[in-house]
């Protein structure tokens, strides 16, 4: 009886074994993944989101929105390993923990640290998709993942990260600190602070007329449309592009170095905006009817145009010129160091 039951134990085990395996599929050459694996919670509207990441694991994460009360995630292990049998190995050792906590969510994907892929040609990752309540709060610890969201969110955090972000519909709070990847942005509210370097940053449609929007990148493009409230940009080696921006709140400022800007401000509610730059142009596009004293300076070698505005001349050099435009209200400052030239141009609104 004895020997009848080991050798039951042996054949469980066995199929327990096999049935592991045949969840393991081929994908291509030398990569393999899971079949998906879904889990569900309950979860309530404005619920914290916190989604944490071991630092040698990769992957994606799209998050998406619902009305219902009802947390889904649905997601695939994977691992790139020419024996199938290190790339099980592999996957065995990754997890993922789905966590109600006291206010929300918490999702863990664990992999040991170091990884047995960490140095070599090989991998690790997940690909997750997350279905969460609207108007949750989320908080990443995420570095190596691609992550894309569609709120919307009442907040979203995202302290560092060397993956590609793209995010749309935050209503509150928005923070991205990104290396070398792009970004792109849509559909903001609150207050904006997005930063990333050697790549793309897009920003689109930000409608924040009493908060800060600060945007930042070193060696890549900013492109920023339509947009509302008191802006920041910081820039170098890369352009900066603005188009159909309205300026509000006390101070906008906008500033480069060995990049050309050019602003396009379709309205004007702010006290001050300055424009400054370093070895490249300024171009800077605003109604004719605008009611500001604009004062603008080059250095020796450089330019200064100004066309279609119906101003009047408050101190004129060969390098700096001061007009008074309307009532003279707000500032407007344009300044470049080193060789660049300063193009001001008005437009009538409706053009």
């Amino acid at each position: 009886m004895k020997f009848k039951i080991i050798s039951y134990l042996i054949i469980i085990l066995l199929c327990v074994g096999t049935l592991s395996a045949q969840q393991v599929i081929q994908v291509s050459d030398n990569f393999y993944q899971t079949r998906e694996i879904k889990k569900i919670a309950k979860l309530s509207k404005e619920s914290k989101i916190n989604i944490q990441a071991a630092a040698g694991l990769t992957g994606s994460i799209k998050i998406e929105t619902t009305e219902e009360d009802v947390a889904t995630i649905i997601y695939v292990k994977q691992a790139k390993h020419k024996s199938k049998s290190k790339a099980i190995d592999f996957i065995d050792i990754i997890s993922v923990e789905f966590e109600l906590t006291h206010n929300g969510l918490r999702i863990d994907l664990r992999a040991p640290n170091p990884a047995p892929w960490s140095g070599s040609n090989y991998s690790g990752s997940v690909e997750v998709l997350l279905t969460i309540p609207e108007f949750c709060n989320l908080e990443f610890d995420a570095q190596a993942f691609d992550i894309d969201a569609e709120g919307p969110f009442d907040s979203f955090v995202l302290p560092a990260s060397y993956g590609r972000i793209y995010v749309e519909n935050v209503v509150k709070s928005l923070e991205l600190t990104v290396s070398n990847r792009k970004v792109t942005a849509r559909n903001l509210s609150g207050d904006v602070y997005i930063s990333t370097s050697h790549a793309a940053l897009q920003v689109d449609k930000v409608h924040s007329p009493h908060s800060k929007i600060e945007l930042e990148n070193d060696g890549g493009d900013i492109k920023v449309v339509d947009v509302v409230g008191e802006l920041e940009i910081r820039n170098s080696y890369g352009r900066i592009d603005v188009r159909k921006f309205h300026p509000m709140g006390n101070y906008n400022h906008i500033r480069s170095t060995n990049g050309p800007i050019t602003i396009e401000v379709s309205e004007f509610s702010t006290t001050k905006l300055i424009v400054t730059n370093s070895y490249e142009d300024i171009e800077i596009l605003m109604p004719e009817d605008i009611s500001a004293t604009l004062s603008l300076a080059v250095e020796e070698g450089s330019k200064i145009e100004v066309t279609d505005f119906s101003t009047k001349p408050d101190f004129i050099q060969k390098n700096r010129l001061t007009l008074i435009a309307g009532d003279g209200v707000a500032k407007v400052n344009s300044s470049i160091r080193g060789h660049g030239n300063i193009y001001l141009r008005g437009f009538t609104k409706g053009e």
